[in-house]
Parts: structure tokens; C-alpha cells; sequence
């Protein structure tokens, strides 16, 4: 295997870059913080960097993710998730206040994840959102912050998992049920957890701890014991070596690890049994050096009777259940909506629940969700430029109530796709473009679009789908680019191509029998250039006409008119000119400009 360069260093300028990603197709992209672009290298090769934010980063301000193999940035700063392709960018989209405004070291996203959606999570805040790169949809959840060390998030089906470093779990967040689950115990200590998505199946190691998880889309962990010997090349510990962090190899069960006595896997390496919240499942090696016994110390005293209490529990349970808030709710931003779902309250059943926080004018429904649910609302009205946090209060029987924590902040929008079937028309004489256009089928209210090129002021904040262009030069081509945004992101850019031409088929016209044929100049004028070519006398062949322009006077031989008008033509594969005089145009005879021929710029 060849590990020596192969070409020559590409110099990306100073400072610092980010993590770079290589996507299904063999392109790298290179963040460059420092110049808020992504670089890409397309078969090796660098191409035109993209820009994607304002100067001056950090590695951390821009990072990189494959979404389902399409790169993806994020801006921490600026609070933005942009889709990227090779050609430029792709849809942006706008990040609630609530990630904006963590610091931009604070701000976790994974480098690859198996489908369109990228979790983007406030480690301190707890705070996180779901962007969908296809649809521009946001669904925004709080994890809680408190005394965890998250890190970085990976999607799984409807859950994300997110690693809690200060005890070796996995927080587990379920869309479907807008609820925190119970956790995932991987090593149940403090460790540095490392996530991945690999066929459908999510990795979760600590490499300083003998047990690994693979949890399939359902949910369902699985334990891998990395230094099991009854397998192919399995590892065996040298039986001098003790156990424990010191050794890198088979952890102190500590005091949140199960009993390890009744709870030994079924087969070598793996825990074939459903795991939900409990811990690793202990086991001895086969080597015969068992685990570092529980010392028997440890069980205090006092717990035994407690046990021994344990038929008298049913006192506790007899106990009237309280009235519990529900849970605090997840929000979801769509064209003009947002569907608020919740987790019902788990103590006493209320009556029903109802959405405090909406808009005023907004339409809620259903306007009040039954004890049985289904627990969601969706909320239709409010503007796009402001973000709404709601709460859940539950009703119970007697008046009592009981209110949710808020949700994350949310837009009642998403993100615009491109314009649609972008058209184009002249006014009359040319030198502009009226365009319009077709919006994106999820623009809401608050939708604004942008028309720019080069060769004219772009044009931006429109509200209406169309522009006019004025002040252009007829025969030319314009490339124009049709975009549309709106407060949650821009959506991606429609490119047309307008020649701005107005080509004619006429004929030679008034060219009389006389003996004169018509000439045909390479300029417009008599007294410079030359002969291009000639009509014969009587003959009237038709021509394109491409404008009109000034040049000298000239009269007509056979009815006396005069005029200095010319009309520009192809003739046999070259551009000449003929005087208008013999041109069948509707002012020719008058020695004016016609309206149905453009003049030339």
C-alpha cells in the first residue's frame, strides 16, 4: 500500500482547518474557517471554494456532516445548517435562538449520519434540533441540562441517542412518544462514549471499557464483550493482569453496574437478550480469571432490611396517585404549522389537555386533546420571522391543573425550496426582462425572493413572484439566478439563461426591377467598409433581422425616401447590414425605427 503523496501540497491559506469529509462519490470538502468556506476536491483536485459563512473561525465554527452521503455544514456561529453540492449551495436553514446562542465550541453535530436528517444539539442547554436536509423541516426537543456531559448525538430510526460522558449512558430521546426514554447503559462510568450508524445498526464504544453496544433500529441493545477468547481472534488477558481502568480492559463494575451473577449472556461476545435501560451484563471470561468480585463489604447493612420490608410496599401503593404535568413538549415547524406533541402525565388521568403559548389569531387543533389522545396539536397561523415556545396543561377532575416545561422555541415555517418554472418576457424595445415565477410548493407567509446576476442590481425582499429587470443591452445573454427564504433558511437557487434578442425573418422589400441591385455592407454605411454581398435587381429574398442602428443617410433610387436607419442581419453565416430602405419593416418608408425591430446596443 502506497502511503507516500501523490501530488503536490494545496495551500488553503492561514490558520486552523476544520474536520474534513469524503462523500460516496470520492470528493473531499475541506472547511476553512478562517475564510467561511468549504473547499471542495473533487477527484483529487481543488475546485472553487463555497462560501458558506463570514471570516474568522474557529475549526469548531464550521462543521461537517454526510447526510445520507450529501454534505452538509453547520455554522455554529451563525447558527446555520447548509447543504452543499459542487456547483455551490444548496437549502440553508435557520437554527432556533436556542442553539444560535450557545457558544459555538458548545454546539455538537455528528460527521455522518444515515439518513437526511442531522441532529444539531446545545450540549449545555441540552437544547437540540432535528433538521431534515430534504424537506427544511425543524423538530425541536429539550434534554435537560444540569450536571451531563453530552456529546455528540447520533440519529437511529425515531430515536437519537446522545452520550452522557458522566456515566457512560445513553440518553435516549424518543420523536414518536416526544419523550426522554429510560437510558442506555453502555459502561455505566464516567468515559468519553464514540457513536456511529453502520447498516442500519448503531455502534456506541468506550475504548477504555471491555463492553461495547449495538442497538438495532427497534431499539433493541445488544452487548458486545470485547475481550471474550471464544471467539475468532479473540483477545485473552494475561491472568496477572487486574482488572479495572489501570488495565484498560475489564472496568470495576463500580456502584452502578448490575449483579453479574444472574445476569451472564447467553452466548460468547453478545448479549442475544432484548436490553433496555439496565447495565452491561456481567460475565466471566472464559480464560477462567474471573471479573473483580464485588467486595462483600459493599451491600450496607441496612439494606437487608430493607428488603426484608418489601411486603409492606403495597401500603405505599395504596397511596392516591398525584396529578403530574405532562411532559414538556417537542415542537415541529412546517409551511405555516407547527405540530406540538407531548408525552401524557404519568400520575393521576386528567380530564384532557390544552396548548397554551400559541399566537394570537392562531388556529389550535384539536381545541382540547382527550385523556387518551392522541397527544398532539397542530397550530396554524403566527409569522415566520417570530418563534413560539408552548407548554401543556393538563386538566383534572376538581379544577386542578398541572403545566408542561415550554418547548424549544419554533418558527411556524420551513425553509423554501426553489423557485419553480421561472418565465421570461420583454417589454417592448427590449433592454429588459420581466421574469415570474411559480413559488416553492412550502412557502408560507413571510416568503421573500432575490434576483441576481451580472450586468444589472440585483434585486432582493421581493414579496410577489416576479421582477423587471430594465436598464440592459439587447443581444446579450444574462445569467440569472431566482432564490427564495424566508426567517427559517434560504431554500436552493433556480438558474435561467436569458438571450436577450429579439432575431426577425423579413424580406427585401421595394427592390424594383431597375437595374440597381441592393448591397449589402459589413458596416452601416456607404462611405466606409465594403460590399459583403448584393441582392439582384427585382429579387426578394427573405433575411433575419437581428436590430437597428444608425449609420448613413441613404435614399431610395426608384421612390425617393430617405433614411439613416440600418437594420443588422446574418447574411451567409456572417452579420452585415442593409439599409432599412429596402427591409419590409412598418416604418421603412418613414426613415424611422420600427417597433417590432429592437435597436442594437
Amino acid at each position: 500500500m502506497r502511503t507516500t503523496p501523490i501530488g503536490a501540497p494545496v495551500d488553503l491559506g492561514a490558520g486552523p482547518l476544520g474536520k474534513a469529509v469524503a462523500d460516496p462519490k470520492g470528493t473531499l470538502w475541506v472547511p476553512v474557517p478562517r475564510k467561511g468556506t468549504v473547499v471542495p476536491f473533487p477527484h483529487g483536485k481543488k475546485a472553487r471554494g463555497i462560501k458558506v459563512a463570514s471570516g474568522g473561525g474557529r475549526p469548531e465554527s464550521l462543521l461537517m456532516t454526510l447526510a445520507d452521503g450529501r454534505p452538509v455544514v453547520t455554522d455554529t456561529r451563525a447558527g446555520t445548517v447548509t447543504v452543499l453540492r459542487h456547483t455551490g449551495r444548496g437549502m440553508r436553514f435557520q437554527l432556533p435562538d436556542a442553539i444560535t446562542k450557545a457558544p459555538a465550541d458548545a454546539v455538537l453535530v455528528p460527521s455522518a449520519t444515515a439518513g437526511d436528517v442531522v441532529p444539531v444539539l446545545a450540549r449545555t442547554s441540552g437544547r437540540m434540533s432535528l433538521v431534515n436536509t430534504r424537506t427544511g423541516s425543524l423538530l425541536s426537543a429539550s434534554l435537560g441540562s444540569g450536571s451531563h456531559d453530552y456529546g455528540t448525538p447520533q440519529v437511529l430510526g425515531s430515536k437519537v441517542y446522545v452520550p452522557d460522558h458522566t456515566n457512560g449512558t445513553l440518553k435516549v430521546y424518543d420523536t414518536e412518544a416526544a419523550a426522554i426514554t429510560e437510558p442506555v447503559k453502555v459502561t455505566g462510568k464516567r468515559g468519553k462514549l464514540s457513536l456511529f450508524v453502520r447498516d442500519g445498526l448503531l455502534w456506541v464504544n468506550d475504548e477504555d471499557n471491555e463492553t461495547a453496544v449495538v442497538i438495532n433500529s427497534s431499539g433493541r441493545v445488544n452487548r458486545v464483550h470485547k475481550y471474550d477468547t471464544d471467539v475468532p481472534s479473540g483477545r485473552k488477558r494475561d491472568e496477572d493482569t487486574p482488572s479495572g481502568d489501570d488495565a484498560r480492559r475489564d472496568p470495576d463494575p463500580g456502584r452502578d453496574a448490575p449483579d453479574t451473577a444472574p445476569q451472564a449472556p447467553s452466548g460468547p461476545g453478545r448479549d442475544e437478550s432484548p436490553s433496555g435501560p439496565d447495565g452491561p451484563a456481567g460475565k466471566p471470561d472464559k480464560g477462567g480469571a474471573a471479573r473483580k468480585p464485588v467486595p462483600p463489604e459493599k451491600p450496607q447493612p441496612p439494606e437487608k432490611p430493607k428488603d426484608e420490608e418489601e411486603p409492606e410496599k403495597p401500603k405505599d401503593e395504596e397511596e392516591p396517585a398525584r396529578t403530574e404535568p405532562p411532559g414538556t413538549p417537542q415542537a415541529q415547524s412546517g409551511p405555516g404549522t407547527v405540530t406540538v406533541t407531548f408525552a401524557p402525565s404519568p400520575g393521576v388521568k386528567p380530564t384532557g389537555y390544552r396548548l397554551e403559548g400559541a399566537p394570537a389569531g392562531a388556529e389550535v387543533k384539536p381545541g382540547k386533546v382527550g385523556p387518551d389522545g392522541p397527544f398532539t396539536f397542530e397550530v396554524k397561523g403566527g409569522s415566520c420571522d417570530q418563534q413560539y415556545s408552548f407548554s401543556v396543561v393538563a386538566e383534572f377532575a376538581g379544577g386542578e391543573t398541572a403545566e408542561s416545561g415550554r418547548s424549544v422555541p419554533t418558527r411556524p415555517c420551513v425553509a423554501p425550496g426553489a423557485p419553480q418554472n421561472v418565465k421570461t418576457a420583454f417589454p417592448q424595445g427590449g433592454r429588459g426582462i420581466d421574469l415570474s415565477w411559480q413559488a416553492p410548493a412550502n412557502a408560507g407567509n413571510g416568503t421573500k425572493y432575490a434576483v441576481s446576476g451580472t450586468g444589472f442590481a440585483a434585486q432582493n425582499d421581493l414579496a410577489r413572484p416576479r421582477a423587471a429587470l430594465r436598464g440592459l443591452k439587447n443581444n446579450r445573454t444574462y445569467d440569472i439566478t431566482v432564490a427564495a427564504r424566508n426567517a427559517a433558511g434560504a431554500g436552493g437557487t433556480t438558474p435561467v439563461r436569458v438571450d436577450l434578442s429579439n432575431v426577425r425573418n423579413l424580406r427585401i422589400a421595394d427592390n424594383v426591377a431597375d437595374g440597381n441591385e441592393v448591397g449589402i455592407r459589413s458596416v452601416p454605411s456607404t462611405k466606409e467598409g465594403g460590399r459583403l454581398g448584393e441582392v439582384p435587381p427585382g429579387e426578394t429574398p427573405p433575411i433575419k433581422v437581428i436590430c437597428q442602428v444608425k449609420g448613413t443617410e441613404e435614399t431610395h433610387d426608384s421612390f425617393g425616401w430617405k433614411s439613416d436607419i440600418w437594420d443588422r442581419i446574418e447574411w451567409e453565416g456572417k452579420t452585415a447590414y442593409v439599409s432599412d430602405l429596402w427591409v419590409s419593416t412598418t416604418r421603412h418608408k418613414e426613415g424611422q425605427f420600427s417597433p417590432e425591430v429592437w435597436q442594437c446596443d
